[in-house]
């Protein structure tokens, strides 16, 4: 019985549960508690991937490829989907499947080579058995892979391997722009290799395509920046970050149907200003709580929070950010309050509750037909333990005694 002690229960359970993950992809057992899963089809960001990779293919603009919100990523993922365009789609997207599936392997092999008992079984869990992953999977997405990527960069930090933080922050990057957040927190670790290589890396492989395609970098800047001029898409069921819930209170209180929004412009002056000075208070906040800490695990996970909170599209399978934040604090720590966010934060939110047309295909957005009530209480199961970290991690920099980590 000595092998059913430790860890192996969790991994056992973990297992059982990311079975289940992996059999509903091809049913609708779990596709009505997401809203992403409930009304698009399978592999519906992957589309977006093969298309720019067909492009790149046929020399054609990658950010010119019609589909979801547009191609948002750096060049040098096209030649990532470039390879899947070889294959027909249902099979580059079973290929992508095996790719995020050899990522998580990786990571349970970090995990039980670097977390020691008794944390080794519940960490292991953790990675296994959380909802977003289900639906990075559906929607074959790629969040999964820059989120392993930052595990694996918060890892050789914490043990004083910068060389390989380097390419891990620098994969992240290529993978997921949006890994850009995590600066701060490395200028504040001078971490100066990780910063020059993860940057030379994004710009050598960039540049040259945004030469020879001079309207590409305009088109990557707005859809980052401003998103994809998409009338009714400024926020929308989908939407799970801050921001959006608060265009979607403001808009409620305001009168103004999210069916028209097409920018924060849409919004009136009272609400833009309230938007505009959470946002901004946010970052200030962080940035004074990076400046009093010097410890590589807080900081980094400070910052992977407060994408969830400035950013304004935050999709539910990027909640898989949190992942290697969750596992890494429990691992340090062994605070019993980081089970209680993950679980949180694991499960579905009640969505299934508030679905409009549930199950059916197409561009249909609960939201517009919710009260004030129902936006904040759908979106409240993921922020209000996000939003306890971020605190937590705000307050533990800001005693922490600036000593190098």
């Amino acid at each position: 019985m000595k092998r059913f002690r430790g860890p192996v229960p969790y991994l056992i359970a973990g297992l059982l549960i990311h079975v289940v993950f992996l059999v509903a992809l091809g049913t609708d057992l779990l596709r009505p508690l997401f809203n992403d899963a409930s009304h698009t089809r399978r592999g519906f960001d992957f589309g977006v991937f093969y298309l720019a990779g067909q492009a790149l293919a046929e020399g054609r603009d990658i950010y010119s490829v019609s589909g979801a919100f547009g191609f948002r990523y750096l060049p040098a993922f096209a030649w990532v989907a470039r390879l899947f365009a070889h294959f027909q789609p249902l099979t580059a997207y079973l290929l992508h499947l095996c790719c995020t599936e050899l990522f998580l392997a990786a990571n349970l092999y970090l995990t039980w080579r670097w977390v020691a008992e008794p944390r080794r079984g519940l960490a292991l869990f953790m990675w296994l058995a959380f909802s977003p992953y289900f639906l990075e999977l559906y929607m074959g997405q790629v969040s999964f892979w820059a989120s392993s990527l930052l595990f694996w960069l918060i890892v050789g930090l914490h043990s004083g391997q910068r060389w390989r933080a380097s390419f891990c922050w620098a994969g992240a990057l290529l993978v997921k722009p949006n890994a850009l957040i995590l600066a701060p927190a490395l200028l504040r670790l001078r971490a100066w290799r990780v910063l020059a290589l993860g940057l030379l890396v994004g710009l050598l492989t960039s540049l040259p395509y945004f030469f020879l395609h001079p309207d590409s970098l305009a088109a990557f800047l707005t859809v980052n920046i401003y998103g994809a001029p998409v009338q009714g898409g400024l926020t929308h069921a989908g939407n799970l970050g801050l921001q959006g819930a608060l265009v979607s209170v403001v808009a409620q209180l305001a009168g103004r149907p999210l069916a028209e929004l097409t920018t924060l412009a849409d919004l009136p002056f009272a609400g833009r200003a309230v938007i505009y000075c959470s946002q901004a208070a946010i970052f200030v906040a962080a940035l004074v709580a990076t400046w009093r800490s010097r410890d590589a695990l807080p900081l980094l996970a400070l910052w992977m929070c407060t994408f969830f909170l400035v950013y304004k599209d935050v999709w539910e399978h990027h909640y898989v950010f949190l992942q290697p934040v969750l596992v890494v604090l429990y691992a340090h720590s062994g605070s019993p309050k980081f089970l209680w966010i993950f679980a949180l934060i694991a499960l579905p939110t009640p969505f299934v509750c508030f679905d409009l047309e549930p199950g059916v295909y197409g561009p249909i957005d609960p939201e517009r037909v919710w009260g004030t009530v129902t936006s904040i209480a759908y979106r409240s199961t993921k922020l209000l333990p996000l939003g306890y970290l971020w605190y937590g991690l705000c307050r533990t920099c800001l005693a922490a005694t600036p000593t190098k980590s």
